[in-house]
């Protein structure tokens, strides 16, 4: 994936890679070690979305290695 502004991402509809709408990023999280990104917290359309992990306040956690690609939406494996 190409770099990309943080504040780009900021309520940036997420879809995964077979076009299923899981969301829109709520906040992502990096490493200020190194600068690189950790996850993307996405505050999902729905509760059965089963294919990542949550969250205490229920948000999925993609993390940054399942990230393709950004336009319209962030597109996630």
């Amino acid at each position: 994936m190409s770099t990309v502004l943080a504040s780009t991402l900021s309520s940036k509809p997420v879809m995964g890679s077979d076009g299923t709408e899981l969301g829109t990023v709520h906040n992502i999280t990096m490493n200020v070690g190194t600068g690189e990104l950790e996850y993307a917290l996405v505050d999902p359309v729905r509760d059965n979305i089963g294919r990542f992990d949550r969250d205490e306040n229920g948000l999925l956690v993609v993390p940054a290695g399942r990230l393709r690609s950004v336009g319209d939406y962030l597109v996630v494996d």
